[in-house]
């Protein structure tokens, strides 16, 4: 089984930062931030492989394969470069090139979290586009997920980043899901983003799952003042090694 981390993304908001480092390797508690993506899908014993799809790494490309070479030696990974079309478009251009047809687990590489990928995997339905695992955010924060109904079973509606009064829950995303790379069949290879077009048609269509998790932490690495704040609450939150 593969599993996709998706990367993509010019890291604007994350400079001055990254004009020295690419965000994958900013640490958060002093582990990069690439590794937790990358511990989390490895945590199924299925996948056999990792695929990073990054945007934009430019010089940074030679310093996070070696950091990979010299930290993750006995994996198997693929840096695989894209163009920046968003989180379907780059999904639809590592699939085509990779052939992928089995599902695969797809993890959003700009997050610090401990999601369950192996309940998340037990739990997908072959019937079903996808999984996605789900969790609850306060109200006061649904304007920063893509937020779901949900049964307990199956999602019904998926809304990107409402308003907290047009937020249809306060159930959210991860940014972690199992795909069919069929689903992406009958999309071209352009510009093209899942949780704007996508999720909200499968879900109307009946076609994805849910999975609830409660993940002890969830922290987005999106702009240098929630990097601080990650690492103000990861030094909290996470055990010393």
């Amino acid at each position: 089984m593969k599993a996709i981390i998706l990367a993509g993304g010019d890291d604007t908001r994350l400079r001055p930062l990254t004009h020295g480092i690419s965000k994958l390797l900013l640490p958060v508690a002093g582990k990069p931030l690439i590794d937790y993506a990358i511990d989390n899908v490895l945590k199924c014993k299925m996948v056999d492989e990792v695929l990073i799809a990054t945007s934009h790494m430019g010089h940074h490309e030679a310093a996070v394969r070696n950091y990979l070479e010299n930290t993750r030696d006995g994996i198997d990974y693929r840096i695989i470069p894209t163009l920046g079309w968003g989180s379907g478009g780059d999904l639809k251009l590592v699939t085509t090139e990779c052939n992928l047809k089995e599902p695969i687990v797809v993890a959003y590489g700009d997050i610090v979290t401990d999601v369950n990928v192996n309940s998340l995997i037990s739990a997908h339905d072959l019937n079903k586009t996808g999984s996605l695992s789900l969790f609850e955010v306060p109200s006061k924060d649904v304007s920063k997920f893509g937020m779901v109904v949900f049964d307990g079973q199956n999602i019904s509606k998926f809304v990107e980043k409402p308003s907290i009064a047009d937020s249809p829950s306060n159930i959210a995303h991860t940014g972690y899901f199992i795909l069919d790379p069929k689903a992406l069949d009958q999309i071209s290879l352009s510009k093209f983003s899942l949780e704007k077009n996508g999720f909200p048609q499968w879900a109307e269509q009946g076609r994805l799952k849910g999975v609830r998790i409660v993940p002890s932490m969830w922290i987005d690495i999106g702009s240098v003042h929630a990097y601080m704040k990650a690492n103000r609450m990861a030094e909290i939150i996470l055990p010393p090694e």
